[in-house]
């Protein structure tokens, strides 16, 4: 593609943005123009010199009328029209056909204007292609099913119909720095197409990256401390909401789910499951991350303590008009609480005047046996509510080795609690019985069904 030649011209050897188009074009399309003929497009860079018509789509214009006019513009049919479509595309994608506007939205300083030179060929070609002026380039389908599985065990998902790979490249619940975040941009535009997208996973994926380019990926990735994962019948990398910082959260879900990530997602990473293993940390009720829909959820808690002594019946009760689910209510003048139902949001803590709520100590509730897709399931939470990270680290491994022990290759967690029944899974869970059995556990033979 000749998307993928920009990288070189522009960076590598230094071709302005002009320059650089005419140049992949020249040389993918073997159209002969001398190499010092290139400079009748160099003055076009940045605008024009001045932040106006962009360098790179002159290029593109100069190579239309290369390619399409034998002697004189004058003479040509439909030239200006082409070069009308040329710019409307232009605009389509890339927003506005003036460098300084496009210097703002794509300019940045490690790549400079990469991203806009690239697709400005790639609306040069796709137009030459429909036009019927080149063929569009045949793919090359060599790439064993044997490789294609190993490269997915390491991240990379196949693009399909072409020899291109997705790269999933592991993040901390969603959370990067600014210089690694700089890393994967240049490691999309260097070995990519220049995209990145985000997964539900909260990883981050470098698309259309060629085959060839996928161990010069790894080793740049590396080389700022990251890497590709998040695939297979393992644990996969925890997300979390944002907890920590949210006025309404109850946990710290950064701390956590990065004890989690380290613990679980990098310390199991050699640990095949009968399928793959979700875990969600959502800091309050509200559950935006939906840990209840995952193998394994923890919802962050404050569970209220009613002081009867200070409760003076109000005939308007604060605690009532607070309980966004409407299970605090007046009876026979004493707020009460069916802690049957109530969510432990904490939002009745420290409303009443009188100090009938003034306390509410923190916890974390655990569901297990969720999931979403073609199949889903609702998690249960188990019988308790854990007060220490401590606990719930605890719970989380034993959930993994009943699993592990329990559970059939191909089927989910909610698949296995279906199936020997959520009274077992829930006494294993919370006794200590399968500590005990864990090195058996973990010799035991697995080969996952997980497909993604």
């Amino acid at each position: 593609m000749l998307k993928e030649k920009v990288y070189d011209a522009y960076l590598v050897n230094n071709y302005n943005c002009g320059e650089a188009i005419v140049k992949i074009a020249n040389d993918a399309y073997g159209l002969n123009i001398p190499e010092g003929s290139m400079k009748f497009i160099s003055g076009f860079a940045g605008g024009v010199g001045c932040g106006s018509y962009c360098g790179a789509l002159a290029g593109v214009i100069g190579m239309l009328g290369y390619m399409y006019i034998d002697e004189k513009e004058h003479e040509t049919e439909g030239f200006r029209a082409r070069c009308s479509e040329i710019q409307r595309r232009f605009i389509s994608v890339l927003g506005s056909l003036e460098c300084s506007e496009l210097s703002k939205k794509y300019k940045t300083p490690e790549t400079r204007c990469l991203y806009t030179i690239e697709k400005t060929a790639e609306i040069l070609e796709e137009y030459l292609i429909a036009d019927g002026k080149i063929k569009a380039e045949k793919k090359d389908a060599s790439i064993s099913a044997e490789e294609i599985k190993r490269l997915k065990g390491l991240g990379f998902l196949h693009n399909k119909g072409t020899n291109n790979f997705s790269a999933r490249v592991i993040t901390r619940n969603g959370k990067i720095t600014a210089a690694e975040n700089a890393r994967i941009a240049e490691a999309a535009a260097k070995f990519g197409n220049g995209e990145l997208t985000m997964t539900t996973r909260l990883t981050v994926e470098i698309i259309g990256i060629p085959y060839e380019n996928v161990e010069p990926l790894i080793a740049f990735l590396a080389e700022g401390g990251l890497e590709t994962g998040g695939t297979g019948s393992k644990v996969r990398p925890v997300v979390s909401c944002k907890g920590t910082t949210c006025q309404d959260g109850l946990c710290d879900t950064y701390r956590l789910s990065e004890i989690i990530h380290q613990q679980f997602y990098k310390g199991y990473r050699q640990v095949s499951l009968p399928h793959k293993f979700k875990i969600a940390v959502g800091g309050c009720p509200n559950n935006c991350v939906k840990p209840d829909l995952n193998d394994l959820g923890i919802i962050g808690q404050r569970m209220p303590v009613i002081n009867r002594d200070k409760c003076r019946g109000c005939n308007k009760c604060v605690i009532e008009d607070t309980c966004p689910i409407k299970v605090a209510k007046m009876k026979d003048g004493i707020i009460e609480i069916d802690e049957s139902m109530c969510n432990h949001c904490g939002r009745c803590v420290n409303k009443c005047p009188f100090d009938a709520i003034e306390d509410g100590g923190y916890g974390y509730k655990i569901m297990v046996g969720g999931r979403w897709g073609k199949k889903w399931a609702h998690g249960r939470a188990l019988n308790r509510i854990f007060t220490s990270e401590a606990e719930v680290l605890s719970a989380i491994e034993k959930t993994i080795l009943f699993f592990r022990e329990q559970g059939i290759p191909g089927e989910r967690l909610s698949d296995t609690i279906e199936r020997v029944g959520f009274d077992l899974a829930e006494a294993e869970i919370l006794g200590d019985a399968i500590l005990e059995r864990k090195p058996e556990i973990l010799g035991i033979n697995i080969t996952g069904g997980a497909t993604c």
